[in-house]
């Protein structure tokens, strides 16, 4: 069952309900489990349904095109179809209204005793001693799924024997009959299928009980964590730049997209005095809290260095030198860090093994890689050996774009990324739009790309157009 088409069949669901596979699911592994349950549920009773309804349906059939016998006596053939068929209608409401819930469903109640008591009627219409699957399968359905106490199945239990001696007494004539029936009836076999579901009411209740008091707690302790990370969120939207800036011959735009409350992308304007202004896109490695306090202290070095580094590559080297050693072993940043001087018409900017940036150029686009290892991998030496400073002529209309892993490897329900491809084609085809506007098509764009599928990683662009 390793392919997405083997898993997607009734049978490929069916085995994992009965062998699943944590892995499968990840996190979701018990929400997952749960609704295969009710998928199975739910295919076992439409079975239930439609197979003993069909056959009723042609017996109907038969009987109005050839009338043989009687309708009084057509229906008393298909009591069993009938019993079954409302075993089906309580499955299909369990699974629809009150599974996992911790209050009784009084339809799967009501139709597993009426089609226990049609059972009883038809076997005894056939001199059957004893109606055996309708019993077991009752009490399993009332013990093992609907949650009521251990008292309720054992009641339920003896009333059901009670009305199999009852109607079996009732339709037999003699005494000698009535004793006969007294010594094959298995009592013992319908008293051992009460005490068994019975017992295991018992231990299941106990586990719902405890069930519910831990799912309690837990579900406390999520919405106190839930309310923290939405502040964490709050103040960490905060710190990254509440709008736009304005730097005459610039447009500049930029947006950020977490994933999860609070993440690890990062960007921020800086600036740098004597007719320059600098900008920075910056990852952090994974995603979520850890991520998120290492882009809050990449944010505070960044900032407290910036007066001291004017040059990209220095600033990097700097902030290298602090972030080195300082994190866990696992984790790094990448950055690029790009510095405009408006004077000159020239922009500078170096690369922390952090994505390309698509720079755009009258009809032709290029894609800027500057080398550079990620902030944290390495010492000084490595580092400022390893790092590369380019610079070039800016003219009107040419476009610097700086982004985020997160915004071309946003991924569809179909699993196909957003791409570099459709990136350029989409700058392409909206170049003439000021920063702000480019910056929200290209998220609108990557959102209607994505559809319904989940976010996997913080998105993050930063739109800068010369004037």
């Amino acid at each position: 069952m390793s392919s997405t088409l083997a898993r997607n069949t009734p049978f490929g669901q069916l085995w994992q309900l009965l062998s699943p596979n944590p892995s499968d699911y990840g996190k979701n592994f018990e929400s997952e489990i749960r609704r295969l349950g009710v998928l199975g549920l739910q295919f076992a009773a439409i079975v239930a349904i439609v197979i003993p309804g069909a056959n009723l349906f042609i017996t109907l059939s038969i009987w109005y095109f050839k009338g043989e016998i009687a309708f009084t006596r057509l229906l008393f053939n298909n009591i069993e179809n009938l019993a079954v068929v409302l075993i089906g209608i309580s499955a299909l409401s369990l699974s629809r209204t009150s599974l996992g819930q911790n209050q009784p469903n009084a339809v799967v109640i009501g139709c597993t005793i009426i089609a226990e008591t049609l059972s009883t009627v038809f076997t005894l219409l056939h001199a059957n001693p004893a109606t055996h699957p309708p019993f077991v399968i009752s009490l399993l359905i009332l013990s093992a799924v609907v949650p009521v106490r251990p008292v309720i199945v054992a009641l339920v239990g003896a009333v059901m024997i009670g009305l199999n001696y009852f109607l079996h007494g009732l339709l037999l004539e003699s005494a000698r009959a009535l004793t006969l029936f007294t010594t094959t009836f298995p009592l013992a076999f319908f008293t051992a299928i009460v005490l068994v579901c019975t017992g295991l009411t018992t231990i299941i209740y106990h586990l719902r009980v405890k069930s519910y008091s831990n799912f309690d707690a837990l579900q406390k302790s999520q919405e106190r964590l839930q309310k923290e990370l939405a502040v964490a969120g709050v103040i960490q939207m905060h710190s990254l730049p509440r709008q736009n800036p304005v730097v005459p011959g610039l447009s500049i735009a930029g947006s950020c997209i977490s994933a999860t409350e609070v993440g690890g992308d990062y960007y921020d304007y800086l600036g740098c005095g004597n007719g320059k202004f600098g900008v920075l896109v910056g990852d952090v490695s994974g995603k979520g809290t850890s991520a998120a306090l290492y882009m809050s202290r990449l944010q505070g070095i960044v900032r407290a260095l910036q007066h001291l580094h004017h040059a990209p590559a220095r600033l990097l080297t700097a902030v290298n030198d602090l972030i080195h050693g300082a994190i866990e072993k696992t984790s790094f940043i990448t950055l690029t860090y790009a510095v405009f001087d408006l004077d000159k018409k020239r922009v500078t900017l170096s690369r922390a093994g952090h994505n390309a940036t698509l720079y755009f150029q009258n009809d032709d686009y290029h894609f800027l890689i500057p080398h550079g290892l990620g902030l944290g991998l390495t010492s000084r030496e490595l580092f400022e050996s390893g790092l590369e400073e380019v610079s070039l002529k800016l003219n009107p209309d040419e476009i610097l774009l700086f982004y985020t892993d997160g915004l071309i490897e946003a991924r569809n329900l179909n699993g196909e990324e957003f791409g570099e491809d459709r990136l350029v084609e989409l700058v392409a085809a909206h170049r003439m739009l000021d920063a702000k506007a480019l910056n929200q098509k290209i998220l609108d764009e990557v959102k209607k790309f994505v559809g319904f599928a989940r976010q996997y990683d913080d998105m993050t662009v930063l739109v800068a157009k010369v004037e």
